[in-house]
Order: structure tokens, then sequence, then C-alpha cells
């Protein structure tokens, strides 16, 4: 009776994760409106050209595997079916609309594996808790805004932390009862952890702390422990698997350091309180973060299995307060020891201090009512991912008011109505295609399917994009043709519309507004608001998709920047 109550609330809680991470799966498209997920769908793609090669490893190719998994699959289920015939007629598919893409990605890489996180944190709270408190910890997991914000994108965080949270599940049962075969595992999960996104590599320091306690505890002294051939049948283990999802990183190991070095200049101190007051407080609420704080106290002041837990995120989080960018995605291998501390407090440790039941009763409702304000905003980023978005709106208004051939500038590539460029600019774009070492052959490949599925579509306009530098940011083929913000330049192109966004701003930009209220007209504008006013955001830190802080988020109607649109006078 009581295992089949608790499989009825446990498939509750999962049922609900599921819903909430579906829900609004298909946002922006055929638009990309998450910035970082064609880093990983344009890889996967690529990979069907025959090369395995990432030529870029800045996040490392594991998701990308994965998703080309998926479309392989995908490939063979519409061949069968006949929506296509050949790998050519699947690519052009791709570019001539990729919303099939986009979904079967984010559904793959994170509705599944956001809900086996939820799952996994059951099961890793019961090594600890009691099942009050096992269900609780899955509950945060399932309604958290941050948890169920990111399931929703292509990227490799879901998968990171699917990894973390069966590392720790293992480390902990490898504490119990260590053996060779547990240090293989233990290795392997290492290495895996780190193939998927490499700060996974800070699960080693927890398997180097369950280590030194299970030996200490058998009466090992530290000669022992050093000439142990565990430690080093786990460390080989890590190196295989890491290069088993990650082969290049051997194969081509110049590029590999190149991107790497790359990437970990892109890290800076970020403070001891940003994570905790902004990604986590509004992730999954500042009361479930400061009561999971306290669990976790309280979990480490207890036996060496709640110190091994605790032990993860206490190097994780000294690690992002160094080494880490504002972003609050940085924060999500913490929200699930954030639950387990969060339960462990409100369920177990609280109510040990009241002897009536009422009392301990209070503490449970208590708890419930914490999840109320993380669910309500989950629910209202579901409805914001299920609104149109102003990128399309506004699209829409151009291709209803400007002909085609109209040259249009813009601020952005990402934060801007979703227009696509004729044939002719792409033509002119082949000269770049091969200025990236290594994607010369597969970024020539891509132009010819996009000049391709330009022609068919015969709705494109010429774009042009502004930067502060446009000879360095005007590098990609994403990015082109570049231009510098300059009004009379902008004339001497032929350029009458001026786009800007209201997510984006610095001081190049801030002067050209300046000068391009004088030398322009306001013709319309686009607002994402619920008193549908143009104004920068509230939340100027996670500007990737979804916002985070609750004032951004509950003041919002719909998906997207504010856009605004000048015609020059001439």
């Amino acid at each position: 009776m009581i295992f089949r109550r608790r499989a009825l609330l446990l498939s509750v809680i999962l049922l609900a994760a599921f819903a909430l991470r579906v829900w609004g799966l298909g946002f922006g498209l055929p638009f990309q409106a998450h910035q970082d997920e064609p880093i990983v769908v344009n890889h996967a793609m690529a990979y069907g050209s025959g090369d395995l090669n990432p030529h870029f490893f800045m996040i490392p190719p594991f998701t990308s595997y994965v998703l080309f998994f998926a479309y392989g699959v995908m490939f063979l289920i519409g061949k069968l079916f006949g929506a296509w015939g050949a790998a050519s007629e699947f690519a052009r598919a791709f570019f001539l609309d990729p919303s099939l893409f986009y979904v079967v990605g984010r559904f793959f890489i994170g509705v599944i594996p956001g809900t086996l996180c939820v799952g996994l944190t059951f099961r890793l709270a019961s090594l600890l808790l009691d099942e009050r408190g096992a269900l609780y910890a899955a509950a945060i997991m399932a309604f958290s805004f941050l948890n169920v914000v990111n399931s929703h994108y292509i990227y490799t965080d879901m998968l990171l932390m699917l990894v973390l949270i069966l590392g720790i599940i293992v480390l902990v049962k490898f504490y119990r009862s260590p053996s060779i075969m547990g240090h293989v595992v233990c290795g392997a999960l290492i290495g895996l952890a780190a193939g998927v996104k490499y700060n996974g590599v800070l699960l080693a320091a927890t398997y180097a702390f369950a280590f030194y306690l299970s030996s200490k505890r058998d009466g090992k002294n530290i000669k022992g422990m050093i000439f142990s051939p565990g430690p080093v049948l786990a460390a080989a283990s890590a190196s295989a698997v890491f290069v088993l999802v990650n082969p290049f990183s051997v194969i081509s190991p110049s590029e590999f350091a190149g991107s790497f070095i790359a990437q970990s200049g892109c890290f800076w101190y970020t403070g001891p309180l940003h994570h905790f007051f902004y990604s986590l407080s509004e992730g999954i609420s500042l009361p479930l973060t400061l009561a999971g704080m306290a669990g976790l106290v309280l979990i480490s002041l207890g036996n060496d299995k709640g110190r091994i837990f605790v032990s993860f995120p206490a190097v994780y989080y000294a690690l992002i307060v160094f080494r880490s960018q504002h972003f609050s995605r940085y924060v999500l291998p913490l929200v699930p020891f954030f639950a387990v501390g969060a339960a462990y407090f409100l369920l177990q440790a609280l109510p040990h201090f009241f002897k009536s039941s009422s009392a301990r009763r209070f503490c449970a409702a208590a708890a419930i009512f914490l999840l109320v304000p993380t669910a309500v905003k989950s629910v209202k980023a579901d409805f914001i991912f299920s609104s149109t978005d102003t990128r399309i709106v506004s699209a829409r208004w151009i291709h209803k008011n400007l002909p085609p051939g109209e040259r249009l500038a813009f601020d952005s590539t990402v934060h801007r109505p979703a227009l696509r460029q004729p044939a002719s600019q792409l033509e002119a774009k082949k000269e770049h295609s091969g200025s990236q070492e290594g994607l010369g052959k597969l970024k020539g490949e891509k132009l010819r399917f996009m000049i391709e599925a330009a022609g068919k579509r015969g709705d494109a306009y010429p774009l042009y994009f502004m930067y502060r530098d446009p000879v360095v940011q005007g590098q990609f083929l994403d990015t082109l043709p570049a231009l510098p913000f300059d009004v009379e330049r902008l004339k001497e192109e032929g350029i009458r519309y001026v786009v800007v966004n209201s997510q984006e701003n610095h001081s190049e930009k801030e002067l050209f507004l300046e000068e391009l209220e004088a030398s322009a007209d306001k013709v319309m504008e686009f607002s994402p608001y619920d008193d549908g006013i143009y104004r920068e955001s509230f939340d100027r830190i996670d500007a990737t998709c979804i916002p985070v802080s609750d004032r951004e988020l509950f003041s919002r109607r719909k998906l997207g920047p504010a856009i605004r649109v000048y015609r020059l006078k001439q």
C-alpha cells in the first residue's frame, strides 16, 4: 500500500514535470529565438556530411552527437514514410523550415533529460531522506522555474545535470562498499560528465573525497591510499570515456586546445553573492534557496554520506564564484542539491524541534506553500513560450508594409525581426565560407542549401548588421554584411529602414541612437510588455531567451525584445 502511494505520487510529479517542459516547445519557430541552440543544431546537421569533427570545442561535442543520432533516427523514419528520399532532401527540408528539427532537438535534449532529472533526484534524495522528503525534493525539481525553462532548450545543461545526479548516487553507494569495479564506474561517470560539459570534471573532487573517507573508515593510511590501484583505474576510465565521447580532442589536438583555451578566457570573478541572490533565488525562489542552504549545512554535519553529498555543491559553487559568467544557467548543477537540502530542512530538521503533531503538519503545509511561487513562475514562462514572439510579429508587419528588396539595417543578429536574406546576399558570402579552418567545405554546403531555399521562398529582404567593430565582429556567415553604427554609411548603402531592439545596449549604440533620432522617423514599435511600451529589459543579465528576474518576467505577455523601426530621412 505504501509502495503504491509513493509510486502514484512520484508518477504525478513526473507527469507534471513533463507537461511543464513540453508546453510551449515550439517557441519562436521557425526563427531561432534562443541564440545558443543553433550551435548544437548546426553541428549535428553538419555531421551528416560525413565529417564528425566539430572543428569547435568551446562546448564539448557530445550533445551535438546525441542530437545527430536523434536526427539519424528521424531521417530513417521520414524516409520510411516518404517525407524525403535522400540525405540532400533531408538537408533541404531543414533550410526551408527547421521547425521540426528544433522541436525534436528540444524534446530529446531538453524535455526528456529534464524530466529524468526529477526521477533521479527522488532516487538521490532517498539515500539521505525519508520518503516524504524524497518526494518533496523531486517536486522542487519538477516545478522549479530554472529547470522548467532550461528544459525547453537544446543545450548541454540538462544532460550534464542528469549525469551529475547519477554520479553522486553512484559515489554515495561507492562509499558504502568500494570495489575495483566501483572505481572504474566512478571514473567513467567523471569522464562522461566532463564530456558533456567541461565543468563536469568537478565530479572528480567528490570521488576523491569519497575515496578518502571510505579508505579512512577501512583503516588505510595515506600511503595505502596513494598506492591503491583504484584511483589509477578511475583516472584511466575517465580519460577513456572522455576521449570516446570527444574523440577529436586527441585526433585533432591543436583545434581542441585552441577552442578550449579560448573558452577558458570567457569566465571571470562573479562574487560570492551573485549566483545565490540572482541565479538561485530567481531560479527556485529565495525561501527555497535559504532552506536549501540551511539543509545542506545540516546534512554536512551529520555523517560521511552527507558530507560526500555536500562536497560537490561546495566545490562547484566555489568555482562559479571565481570562474563563471553571470548567466543563471551556471547554477543548474546546484539545483538538485538545494532541492534535497530544502526537503531535509523543511520536512525533517525543522519538525524535529516541535513535539506536537499539529506543528509538524504546519511545517509540511508551509513546505507545499513554498513551492507555489516557483511553480507559478514556471507556468508564466510557459505562457510566454506559447506566445507569438515580437521578432515574428515585427517580421509579419515588414512583409505586409515594405516591398521585397527594401534594404534594412539591424543592431543585432538575434534580437531582430525574423527575416531572411535573399540569394544575392548569400552568394556574396561564398568568399568568406573558407575563412575558418576545417569548415570551408561545410560552410560551402550550408550556403548552397541556403541559397536554394531562398530561391524557393521569395520572401527575403537585403539585411545588414551593425557592429562596433564590423571587421572583427562580422566574421561569421550569419553576421554578414557588417556595417558600423553610422547613419551616413547606411545611406551610402541605400538603406532606408533601421531596426533597433531594447535588449542590447552599449556606448556606441547610444551615440548612434541619438544620431538616429535626429535623422529618422519612428515608423512602428513592437512591445512584449503588458503596458505595450518600448523600454529596456529589467533583467539586463539573462537575455538569451526567457528572462529570469520576477520583475521582468511578470511584466511580459510575449517572448522577444521590444523592437522599433525607423525610416531614414532622405
